[in-house]
């Protein structure tokens, strides 16, 4: 799966954007269909998916003009909302999908008429059909209704008329998953090919705006902690959720308008881990985990970055399948306030399996 970050922390942006240095908001409408497949998470879901799957997206998203410094620093992006609603590959068993997510879109080549981008996004999925052991047992991979809904894609607008309407068009890539916040929790993976339009307005004429000389960064050494909480289900049969704790400190150094680069180490008490243990299960000091990690921050407005974090752990008594050594990996969404105060929520992950999804408030120490 793939991480709800941008889902709460996007919301808090500033969506409605200050007074820019045009005088003009860029304001965009976009209307596209998807056609593609769902590809099974795990070998024992391809049995289930016996169809092809269609989608409607609708989008609303601002167009940045360069009244910010991060306007250049990503090529003038775009910050928007969408919603979304089709089929998972079993309207049987999975019954269909509806999505609310933000997402926020880089130009890889922009002219006037051509423009080139990917988007990052997610948000939160209501999934009709959820496993049952009555009624829908076969429902392998989603145990809850609202689930995270994580989205990557690489799309095309062309303007072909001297109107502000254009033709769009590209690939995308949707995941959906609970982060074990219920079991089952295999996950849903989705790729298609989409076509539309948008159409976008203002008082305005648009026109790209310049690039300016970029503004300077703080290269010195960041440190910063933060506390995070999540629950966590280990088993459908089991039907019991546990509280989980972590006390996470970084040190970081910016290296370029876009990142800072560092590491760190990561304290967890995991009660969940009570019942995967077959020795010792009930020394309490066996359900703490010691990890340390590197970490990537992509800055992508002032306030609002992305952590990643890849690491190991030091101290850890749970060995799944007798595994010395365990990957961990983490990928976030993070709201500053006032230069210190963060929140932030990340998907943690061992490989391509979901332990948790956490939600955490910190600070950062100069």
């Amino acid at each position: 799966m793939k991480h709800i970050y941008a889902i709460i922390v996007l919301l808090i942006l500033n969506f409605s954007l200050k007074a820019q240095s045009y005088n003009s908001s860029f304001h965009q409408f976009e209307l596209r269909t998807h056609y593609g497949l769902t590809l099974p998470h795990h070998a024992q879901m391809r049995y289930i998916i016996n169809s092809n799957i269609a989608i409607a997206e609708l989008n609303y998203s601002v167009k940045t003009d360069g009244s910010k410094p991060w306007h250049h620093t990503w090529r003038f992006p775009e910050i928007g909302a969408g919603y979304l609603i089709g089929g998972l590959g079993n309207i049987n068993i999975f019954g269909f999908s509806q999505s609310a997510f933000f997402f926020f879109g880089i130009p890889i080549i922009e002219t006037e008429n051509f423009l080139l981008k990917y988007r990052l996004g997610g948000g939160l999925a209501y999934i009709s059909d959820k496993y049952d052991y009555r009624s829908n047992y076969y429902n392998v991979a989603m145990g809850s209704r609202f689930n995270a809904h994580l989205q990557f894609s690489v799309l095309c607008d062309y303007k072909a008329f001297d109107i502000p309407l254009y033709f769009t068009g590209g690939f995308a890539f949707n995941h959906f998953s609970n982060g074990a916040i219920e079991t089952p929790n295999l996950g849903l993976n989705q790729i298609t090919i989409n076509l539309g339009a948008k159409y976008l307005y203002s008082i305005y004429n648009y026109s790209l705006p310049k690039r300016q000389s970029q503004y300077m960064y703080n290269s010195e050494l960041e440190l910063s902690a933060y506390y995070s909480a999540a629950i966590k289900e280990n088993s459908t049969y089991e039907n019991k959720k546990y509280f989980i704790n972590s006390l996470v400190f970084d040190a970081n150094l910016r290296v370029s308008k876009k990142r800072s680069l560092g590491g760190g180490v990561n304290i967890i008490f995991d009660p969940s881990l009570q019942t995967q243990m077959e020795d010792d299960y009930k020394n309490t000091s066996n359900l703490f985990r010691i990890g340390i990690h590197a970490v990537q921050e992509l800055y992508l407005t002032d306030k609002l970055t992305m952590p990643i974090y890849l690491g190991t752990y030091i101290m850890n008594a749970y060995k799944p399948n007798g595994r010395k050594i365990l990957i961990y990996s983490k990928l976030g969404i993070r709201y500053t306030f006032e230069e210190r105060l963060f929140i932030n929520i990340n998907l943690k992950t061992h490989l391509s399996v979901a332990d948790y999804i956490e939600f955490g408030v910190g600070m950062r120490l100069y």
